[in-house]
Protein backbone atom coordinates (compact mmCIF):
# COMPACT_ATOMS: atom_id res chain seq x y z
CA UNK A 1 0.00 0.00 0.00
CA UNK A 2 1.87 2.94 -1.18
CA UNK A 3 1.43 6.43 -0.85
CA UNK A 4 -2.44 6.43 0.03
CA UNK A 5 -3.99 9.77 0.68
CA UNK A 6 -6.51 9.47 3.34
CA UNK A 7 -8.10 12.14 5.53
CA UNK A 8 -7.98 11.53 9.16
CA UNK A 9 -11.67 11.82 10.18
CA UNK A 10 -13.60 11.08 7.33
CA UNK A 11 -16.96 9.38 8.31
CA UNK A 12 -16.18 7.47 4.95
CA UNK A 13 -12.86 6.47 6.10
CA UNK A 14 -14.22 4.99 9.51
CA UNK A 15 -17.32 3.09 8.23
CA UNK A 16 -14.81 1.32 5.52
CA UNK A 17 -12.96 -0.13 8.58
CA UNK A 18 -16.05 -0.65 10.53
CA UNK A 19 -17.19 -2.91 7.61
CA UNK A 20 -13.88 -4.93 7.82
CA UNK A 21 -13.91 -8.47 9.24
CA UNK A 22 -10.42 -8.14 10.00
CA UNK A 23 -8.92 -6.03 13.05
CA UNK A 24 -7.54 -2.50 12.42
CA UNK A 25 -5.99 0.24 13.87
CA UNK A 26 -4.80 3.65 12.96
CA UNK A 27 -1.74 5.44 14.95
CA UNK A 28 0.16 8.37 15.03
CA UNK A 29 4.39 8.56 15.03
CA UNK A 30 4.36 8.16 18.61
CA UNK A 31 2.30 5.48 18.53
CA UNK A 32 -1.51 6.63 20.19
CA UNK A 33 -4.17 5.21 18.51
CA UNK A 34 -6.10 7.71 16.28
CA UNK A 35 -9.06 5.24 16.17
CA UNK A 36 -9.73 1.79 15.82
CA UNK A 37 -12.70 -0.45 13.76
CA UNK A 38 -15.18 -2.29 15.54
CA UNK A 39 -13.51 -5.63 14.60
CA UNK A 40 -10.48 -4.55 17.26
CA UNK A 41 -12.93 -3.66 19.82
CA UNK A 42 -14.56 -7.13 19.30
CA UNK A 43 -11.32 -8.75 19.56
CA UNK A 44 -10.55 -7.09 23.06
CA UNK A 45 -6.78 -6.54 22.83
CA UNK A 46 -4.95 -3.17 23.95
CA UNK A 47 -3.19 -1.00 21.29
CA UNK A 48 0.30 -1.34 23.57
CA UNK A 49 0.10 -5.18 23.72
CA UNK A 50 -0.04 -5.35 20.09
CA UNK A 51 3.15 -3.25 19.09
CA UNK A 52 6.73 -4.57 19.53
CA UNK A 53 8.57 -2.51 21.64
CA UNK A 54 11.13 -2.95 18.87
CA UNK A 55 9.62 -0.90 16.32
CA UNK A 56 10.46 2.52 15.93
CA UNK A 57 7.32 4.25 14.09
CA UNK A 58 8.94 7.16 13.56
CA UNK A 59 11.24 6.00 11.34
CA UNK A 60 9.50 3.22 9.50
CA UNK A 61 9.59 3.75 5.93
CA UNK A 62 7.71 0.83 4.88
CA UNK A 63 5.37 -1.94 5.28
CA UNK A 64 6.47 -3.93 8.26
CA UNK A 65 5.39 -7.71 9.19
CA UNK A 66 6.12 -8.82 12.74
CA UNK A 67 5.07 -11.77 14.95
CA UNK A 68 4.11 -11.17 18.46
CA UNK A 69 2.80 -13.09 21.29
CA UNK A 70 -0.63 -11.26 22.92
CA UNK A 71 -2.32 -12.38 26.43
CA UNK A 72 -5.90 -11.84 26.26
CA UNK A 73 -8.48 -13.67 28.97
CA UNK A 74 -5.63 -15.96 30.07
CA UNK A 75 -4.80 -16.80 26.91
CA UNK A 76 -1.43 -16.63 24.60
CA UNK A 77 -2.25 -16.12 21.06
CA UNK A 78 0.24 -15.81 18.34
CA UNK A 79 -0.39 -13.01 15.96
CA UNK A 80 1.04 -11.44 12.71
CA UNK A 81 1.16 -7.51 13.20
CA UNK A 82 1.08 -5.49 9.73
CA UNK A 83 2.15 -2.00 10.17
CA UNK A 84 1.67 0.38 6.95
CA UNK A 85 2.88 3.48 6.46
CA UNK A 86 -0.08 6.19 5.49
CA UNK A 87 0.50 10.05 3.88
CA UNK A 88 -1.60 12.52 5.13
CA UNK A 89 -2.69 14.01 1.84
CA UNK A 90 -1.18 17.96 1.87
CA UNK A 91 0.55 17.65 4.88
CA UNK A 92 4.03 16.05 6.06
CA UNK A 93 2.84 13.84 8.63
CA UNK A 94 2.25 10.21 8.53
CA UNK A 95 -0.14 7.48 9.93
CA UNK A 96 0.49 4.12 10.43
CA UNK A 97 -2.30 1.52 9.60
CA UNK A 98 -1.97 -1.72 11.89
CA UNK A 99 -3.54 -4.76 10.83
CA UNK A 100 -3.89 -8.15 13.63
CA UNK A 101 -3.60 -11.25 11.48
CA UNK A 102 -3.92 -14.43 13.85
CA UNK A 103 -2.29 -17.75 12.78
CA UNK A 104 -5.43 -19.60 14.30
CA UNK A 105 -7.64 -16.80 12.69
CA UNK A 106 -10.00 -17.02 16.01
CA UNK A 107 -10.26 -13.43 15.66
CA UNK A 108 -11.90 -13.27 12.25
CA UNK A 109 -13.64 -16.18 13.26
CA UNK A 110 -15.19 -14.79 15.89
CA UNK A 111 -16.96 -11.98 13.98
CA UNK A 112 -17.61 -13.65 10.96
CA UNK A 113 -19.07 -16.56 13.67
CA UNK A 114 -21.47 -13.95 15.19
CA UNK A 115 -23.16 -12.79 12.05
CA UNK A 116 -23.64 -16.37 11.37
CA UNK A 117 -25.40 -17.17 14.46
CA UNK A 118 -27.48 -13.92 14.26
CA UNK A 119 -27.92 -14.23 10.66
CA UNK A 120 -29.62 -17.63 11.31
CA UNK A 121 -32.32 -15.52 14.15
CA UNK A 122 -35.75 -15.26 12.63
CA UNK A 123 -35.60 -12.06 15.11
CA UNK A 124 -34.76 -8.66 13.77
CA UNK A 125 -31.10 -8.12 15.92
CA UNK A 126 -28.73 -5.13 16.13
CA UNK A 127 -26.81 -3.15 18.12
CA UNK A 128 -26.47 0.92 18.30
CA UNK A 129 -25.01 3.40 19.68
CA UNK A 130 -25.88 6.28 21.92
CA UNK A 131 -26.59 8.17 18.94
CA UNK A 132 -28.80 5.59 17.08
CA UNK A 133 -26.35 4.72 14.66
CA UNK A 134 -26.05 1.30 13.73
CA UNK A 135 -22.63 -1.28 14.72
CA UNK A 136 -23.96 -4.34 13.80
CA UNK A 137 -27.08 -5.87 12.89
CA UNK A 138 -28.35 -9.42 10.94
CA UNK A 139 -30.20 -10.02 8.13
CA UNK A 140 -33.44 -10.17 9.55
CA UNK A 141 -33.33 -6.27 10.51
CA UNK A 142 -31.66 -5.71 6.90
CA UNK A 143 -34.43 -7.27 4.61
CA UNK A 144 -36.91 -4.15 5.53
CA UNK A 145 -34.77 -2.04 3.66
CA UNK A 146 -33.38 -4.69 0.71
CA UNK A 147 -30.05 -3.53 1.79
CA UNK A 148 -26.74 -5.91 3.34
CA UNK A 149 -26.43 -5.30 7.01
CA UNK A 150 -22.78 -3.79 5.95
CA UNK A 151 -24.55 -1.45 4.06
CA UNK A 152 -26.24 0.01 6.82
CA UNK A 153 -23.18 0.12 9.56
CA UNK A 154 -23.32 3.46 10.48
CA UNK A 155 -26.62 4.72 9.21
CA UNK A 156 -29.65 5.67 11.91
CA UNK A 157 -30.99 2.83 13.21
CA UNK A 158 -34.64 4.33 12.74
CA UNK A 159 -34.31 5.15 9.01
CA UNK A 160 -32.43 2.38 8.22
CA UNK A 161 -34.71 -0.31 9.67
CA UNK A 162 -38.08 1.30 10.28
CA UNK A 163 -37.84 4.13 7.71
CA UNK A 164 -38.34 6.72 10.18
CA UNK A 165 -36.71 10.37 9.82
CA UNK A 166 -36.68 11.06 13.72
CA UNK A 167 -36.27 8.68 16.46
CA UNK A 168 -39.03 6.10 17.63
CA UNK A 169 -41.38 7.35 20.25
CA UNK A 170 -41.52 3.97 21.56
CA UNK A 171 -37.81 3.21 21.67
CA UNK A 172 -36.50 2.83 24.61
CA UNK A 173 -32.68 3.71 24.13
CA UNK A 174 -32.67 6.62 26.35
CA UNK A 175 -34.28 5.34 29.00
CA UNK A 176 -31.06 1.81 28.63
CA UNK A 177 -28.55 4.86 28.26
CA UNK A 178 -30.30 6.57 31.86
CA UNK A 179 -29.68 3.10 33.66
CA UNK A 180 -26.48 3.03 36.20
CA UNK A 181 -26.75 -1.11 36.15
CA UNK A 182 -26.40 -3.30 33.44
CA UNK A 183 -29.55 -4.89 32.93
CA UNK A 184 -32.00 -6.23 30.02
CA UNK A 185 -35.14 -3.76 29.23
CA UNK A 186 -38.19 -4.98 27.43
CA UNK A 187 -41.18 -3.54 26.10
CA UNK A 188 -43.99 -4.05 23.43
CA UNK A 189 -44.20 -2.16 20.77
CA UNK A 190 -46.28 -2.18 17.77
CA UNK A 191 -44.47 -1.61 14.01
CA UNK A 192 -46.30 -2.52 10.71
CA UNK A 193 -49.64 -3.61 11.96
CA UNK A 194 -47.59 -6.46 13.90
CA UNK A 195 -46.48 -6.79 17.67
CA UNK A 196 -42.85 -7.17 18.83
CA UNK A 197 -41.34 -8.20 22.38
CA UNK A 198 -38.27 -5.59 22.32
CA UNK A 199 -35.18 -6.85 24.46
CA UNK A 200 -32.17 -4.40 25.06
CA UNK A 201 -29.23 -4.25 27.05
CA UNK A 202 -25.89 -2.76 26.98
CA UNK A 203 -23.17 -4.99 25.68
CA UNK A 204 -20.41 -2.43 26.32
CA UNK A 205 -19.90 1.22 26.86
CA UNK A 206 -21.21 3.01 24.01
CA UNK A 207 -23.15 0.03 22.92
CA UNK A 208 -26.67 -1.49 23.02
CA UNK A 209 -28.07 -4.23 21.39
CA UNK A 210 -32.07 -4.97 20.76
CA UNK A 211 -33.36 -8.40 19.91
CA UNK A 212 -37.19 -7.82 18.25
CA UNK A 213 -39.29 -10.78 18.46
CA UNK A 214 -42.67 -10.85 16.67
CA UNK A 215 -45.21 -11.65 19.18
CA UNK A 216 -48.14 -11.20 17.24
CA UNK A 217 -48.98 -14.95 17.25
CA UNK A 218 -48.29 -15.31 20.76
CA UNK A 219 -50.58 -12.39 21.73
CA UNK A 220 -53.64 -14.01 19.93
CA UNK A 221 -52.92 -17.19 21.28
CA UNK A 222 -53.25 -15.56 24.36
CA UNK A 223 -56.47 -14.07 23.67
CA UNK A 224 -57.86 -17.04 22.38
CA UNK A 225 -56.60 -18.68 25.38
CA UNK A 226 -58.48 -16.47 27.59
CA UNK A 227 -61.79 -16.96 25.58
CA UNK A 228 -61.67 -20.38 25.97
CA UNK A 229 -61.44 -20.40 29.59
CA UNK A 230 -64.37 -18.12 29.63
CA UNK A 231 -66.42 -20.97 28.01
CA UNK A 232 -64.85 -24.08 28.62
CA UNK A 233 -67.10 -24.24 31.39
CA UNK A 234 -70.24 -25.70 29.71
CA UNK A 235 -71.96 -26.03 33.24
CA UNK A 236 -71.45 -21.93 33.44
CA UNK A 237 -72.65 -21.42 29.94
CA UNK A 238 -76.10 -23.76 30.34
CA UNK A 239 -76.52 -22.47 33.97
CA UNK A 240 -76.65 -18.78 32.56
CA UNK A 241 -79.38 -19.90 29.56
CA UNK A 242 -81.01 -21.83 32.21
CA UNK A 243 -81.44 -18.88 34.65
CA UNK A 244 -82.23 -16.61 32.30
CA UNK A 245 -85.38 -18.51 30.58
CA UNK A 246 -86.39 -19.92 33.63
CA UNK A 247 -86.91 -16.48 34.57
CA UNK A 248 -88.97 -16.05 32.08
CA UNK A 249 -91.05 -18.79 32.22
CA UNK A 250 -91.84 -18.33 35.84
CA UNK A 251 -93.04 -14.64 34.72
CA UNK A 252 -95.09 -16.21 32.08
CA UNK A 253 -96.42 -19.32 34.31
CA UNK A 254 -97.44 -16.89 37.89
CA UNK A 255 -98.61 -14.17 35.25
CA UNK A 256 -101.30 -16.59 33.07
CA UNK A 257 -101.91 -18.42 36.64
CA UNK A 258 -103.13 -15.07 38.17
CA UNK A 259 -105.42 -14.42 35.13
CA UNK A 260 -106.91 -17.89 34.79
CA UNK A 261 -107.76 -17.17 38.37
CA UNK A 262 -108.88 -13.86 38.54
CA UNK A 263 -110.12 -13.45 34.78
CA UNK A 264 -113.92 -13.01 35.85
CA UNK A 265 -113.14 -10.38 38.43
CA UNK A 266 -110.92 -8.22 36.38
CA UNK A 267 -111.73 -5.08 33.14
CA UNK A 268 -110.04 -5.40 30.05
CA UNK A 269 -107.38 -3.13 30.86
CA UNK A 270 -106.24 -5.13 33.95
CA UNK A 271 -106.29 -8.79 31.22
CA UNK A 272 -104.51 -6.97 28.69
CA UNK A 273 -101.60 -6.09 31.46
CA UNK A 274 -101.37 -9.49 32.19
CA UNK A 275 -101.46 -10.61 29.08
CA UNK A 276 -98.41 -7.77 27.69
CA UNK A 277 -96.77 -8.80 30.55
CA UNK A 278 -96.37 -12.63 29.53
CA UNK A 279 -96.01 -11.53 25.99
CA UNK A 280 -92.95 -9.22 26.88
CA UNK A 281 -90.98 -12.24 28.89
CA UNK A 282 -91.45 -14.22 25.65
CA UNK A 283 -89.89 -11.74 23.61
CA UNK A 284 -87.13 -11.51 25.97
CA UNK A 285 -86.87 -15.37 25.75
CA UNK A 286 -86.80 -15.14 21.81
CA UNK A 287 -83.96 -12.16 22.09
CA UNK A 288 -81.89 -14.76 24.36
CA UNK A 289 -82.29 -17.30 21.13
CA UNK A 290 -81.39 -15.19 18.92
CA UNK A 291 -78.74 -13.77 20.44
CA UNK A 292 -77.43 -17.21 20.71
CA UNK A 293 -77.84 -17.84 17.46
CA UNK A 294 -75.53 -14.86 16.12
CA UNK A 295 -73.01 -15.83 18.72
CA UNK A 296 -71.66 -18.77 16.33
CA UNK A 297 -72.48 -16.84 12.68
CA UNK A 298 -69.32 -14.87 12.32
CA UNK A 299 -66.64 -17.69 13.44
CA UNK A 300 -64.85 -17.71 10.28
CA UNK A 301 -64.70 -14.61 8.06
CA UNK A 302 -63.03 -13.96 4.66
CA UNK A 303 -60.91 -10.86 4.21
CA UNK A 304 -60.87 -9.11 1.31
CA UNK A 305 -59.23 -5.26 0.10
CA UNK A 306 -61.75 -2.69 0.52
CA UNK A 307 -62.21 0.85 0.07
CA UNK A 308 -63.75 1.51 4.49
CA UNK A 309 -64.16 5.06 3.38
CA UNK A 310 -66.70 4.07 0.52
CA UNK A 311 -68.32 1.35 2.92
CA UNK A 312 -69.12 3.75 5.60
CA UNK A 313 -70.09 6.56 2.90
CA UNK A 314 -72.76 4.09 1.68
CA UNK A 315 -73.87 3.42 4.64
CA UNK A 316 -74.26 6.45 6.64
CA UNK A 317 -78.01 7.16 4.94
CA UNK A 318 -79.10 3.97 6.04
CA UNK A 319 -77.79 4.69 9.92
CA UNK A 320 -79.75 7.93 9.65
CA UNK A 321 -82.78 6.47 8.20
CA UNK A 322 -82.38 3.37 11.03
CA UNK A 323 -81.82 6.50 14.02
CA UNK A 324 -84.95 8.58 12.57
CA UNK A 325 -87.10 5.73 12.64
CA UNK A 326 -85.77 5.37 16.85
CA UNK A 327 -86.31 8.79 17.34
CA UNK A 328 -83.02 9.58 17.73
CA UNK A 329 -81.17 12.74 16.05
CA UNK A 330 -78.15 11.22 13.51
CA UNK A 331 -75.31 13.60 13.28
CA UNK A 332 -73.06 13.00 11.29
CA UNK A 333 -68.93 14.29 10.03
CA UNK A 334 -67.10 11.92 7.50
CA UNK A 335 -63.99 12.32 5.80
CA UNK A 336 -64.26 11.64 2.19
CA UNK A 337 -60.46 10.55 1.79
CA UNK A 338 -59.86 6.75 0.68
CA UNK A 339 -58.57 4.40 2.94
CA UNK A 340 -57.73 0.77 1.85
CA UNK A 341 -57.91 -2.06 4.31
CA UNK A 342 -58.70 -5.86 4.41
CA UNK A 343 -61.94 -6.87 5.29
CA UNK A 344 -65.37 -8.36 5.00
CA UNK A 345 -68.32 -5.62 4.18
CA UNK A 346 -71.60 -7.63 5.49
CA UNK A 347 -69.56 -8.40 8.84
CA UNK A 348 -68.00 -4.48 9.28
CA UNK A 349 -71.12 -3.02 8.68
CA UNK A 350 -73.17 -5.62 11.03
CA UNK A 351 -70.84 -5.01 13.71
CA UNK A 352 -71.60 -0.95 13.18
CA UNK A 353 -75.44 -1.86 13.50
CA UNK A 354 -74.90 -3.65 16.74
CA UNK A 355 -72.94 -0.33 18.23
CA UNK A 356 -75.48 2.20 17.23
CA UNK A 357 -78.45 0.08 18.07
CA UNK A 358 -76.77 -0.43 21.78
CA UNK A 359 -76.50 3.71 21.39
CA UNK A 360 -79.84 3.81 20.73
CA UNK A 361 -80.92 1.63 23.22
CA UNK A 362 -78.55 3.78 26.28
CA UNK A 363 -80.88 6.39 25.29
CA UNK A 364 -84.19 5.11 26.12
CA UNK A 365 -84.69 7.88 28.73
CA UNK A 366 -82.32 10.74 27.98
CA UNK A 367 -84.06 13.72 27.37
CA UNK A 368 -81.84 14.38 24.27
CA UNK A 369 -81.69 11.79 22.25
CA UNK A 370 -78.61 12.39 19.71
CA UNK A 371 -76.24 10.46 18.29
CA UNK A 372 -72.46 11.79 16.67
CA UNK A 373 -70.96 9.68 14.22
CA UNK A 374 -67.76 10.42 13.37
CA UNK A 375 -65.05 9.13 10.78
CA UNK A 376 -61.61 10.55 10.55
CA UNK A 377 -58.15 9.22 8.77
CA UNK A 378 -54.93 10.10 10.97
CA UNK A 379 -52.09 8.22 9.14
CA UNK A 380 -52.01 4.46 8.81
CA UNK A 381 -55.35 4.89 10.93
CA UNK A 382 -59.27 4.98 10.29
CA UNK A 383 -60.99 6.17 12.97
CA UNK A 384 -64.81 5.76 14.32
CA UNK A 385 -66.13 7.37 16.82
CA UNK A 386 -69.51 6.75 18.01
CA UNK A 387 -71.22 8.75 20.43
CA UNK A 388 -74.40 9.03 22.57
CA UNK A 389 -75.97 10.88 25.00
CA UNK A 390 -77.34 8.11 27.03
CA UNK A 391 -76.93 6.69 30.89
CA UNK A 392 -72.84 6.01 30.60
CA UNK A 393 -71.81 3.40 31.62
CA UNK A 394 -70.36 3.00 35.18
CA UNK A 395 -66.25 3.33 35.34
CA UNK A 396 -65.70 0.25 36.96
CA UNK A 397 -67.55 -1.57 34.04
CA UNK A 398 -65.54 -0.23 31.50
CA UNK A 399 -63.38 -2.81 30.47
CA UNK A 400 -66.97 -5.15 31.04
CA UNK A 401 -69.08 -3.91 28.14
CA UNK A 402 -67.46 -6.25 25.63
CA UNK A 403 -67.54 -9.63 27.76
CA UNK A 404 -69.81 -12.07 26.57
CA UNK A 405 -73.13 -12.16 29.01
CA UNK A 406 -72.14 -8.81 30.48
CA UNK A 407 -75.57 -6.33 30.20
CA UNK A 408 -77.16 -3.55 32.37
CA UNK A 409 -80.84 -4.76 31.02
CA UNK A 410 -82.69 -7.64 31.97
CA UNK A 411 -84.37 -7.92 28.72
CA UNK A 412 -80.72 -8.51 27.00
CA UNK A 413 -78.12 -11.71 27.03
CA UNK A 414 -75.29 -9.63 26.70
CA UNK A 415 -73.67 -10.90 23.80
CA UNK A 416 -74.48 -8.24 21.58
CA UNK A 417 -71.22 -5.81 21.80
CA UNK A 418 -69.20 -8.46 22.38
CA UNK A 419 -70.21 -9.79 19.00
CA UNK A 420 -69.30 -6.65 17.58
CA UNK A 421 -65.91 -6.82 19.08
CA UNK A 422 -64.76 -9.78 18.17
CA UNK A 423 -65.98 -9.48 14.62
CA UNK A 424 -63.64 -5.74 14.45
CA UNK A 425 -61.05 -7.02 15.56
CA UNK A 426 -61.08 -9.81 12.77
CA UNK A 427 -61.06 -7.29 10.36
CA UNK A 428 -57.66 -6.02 11.86
CA UNK A 429 -59.35 -3.26 14.13
CA UNK A 430 -59.74 -2.60 17.51
CA UNK A 431 -62.79 -1.27 19.74
CA UNK A 432 -62.41 1.01 22.94
CA UNK A 433 -64.60 2.63 25.22
CA UNK A 434 -65.11 5.36 27.17
CA UNK A 435 -67.66 7.12 29.21
CA UNK A 436 -68.84 7.75 33.22
CA UNK A 437 -72.71 7.32 34.68
CA UNK A 438 -75.14 9.92 33.41
CA UNK A 439 -72.11 11.72 30.64
CA UNK A 440 -73.23 9.45 27.73
CA UNK A 441 -70.50 6.94 25.75
CA UNK A 442 -67.77 6.87 23.47
CA UNK A 443 -67.14 3.58 21.32
CA UNK A 444 -64.02 4.53 19.40
CA UNK A 445 -62.91 1.72 16.61
CA UNK A 446 -60.02 1.93 14.95
CA UNK A 447 -58.87 -0.39 11.59
CA UNK A 448 -55.50 -0.49 10.70
CA UNK A 449 -53.95 -0.61 7.07
CA UNK A 450 -52.97 -4.22 6.47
Amino acid sequence: MKDIMLELGSEELKRIMDCLDCPFVILDKSGKPIFNNRSFDACGYSVGSVIPDDIDLENLREKTEKKVEVECNGQTEQLTIKITTVKISNSSEKIFLVELCSQKKPLSDIIESWYKTIDALSEMVYVVDEDYNLVKLNSTAALLSGNHPKDLIGEKCHKAVFGKEEACKSCILPEIIASVRKEKLQTIRREWDRSFLVSAVKIKKGEYLFIMEDVTKIEHLERNIAEIKRFTSIGGIISHIRHSVGNSVNAIKCSLQVLEHIYENIDDSKRKEFLERALGEIKRMESLLTTLREFSRYEAIGSLELNLTKLILDNVAIFDNYCKNMGVDFKCKCEERAFITKGDKLSIVAALTEIIDNAIEAMENSPKKELLFKYAIKGEEAIIKITDKGSGIEENHLHKVAEPFFTTKRDRAGLGLYQATKIIKTQSGDVTFKGKRGGGTTVKITFRKP
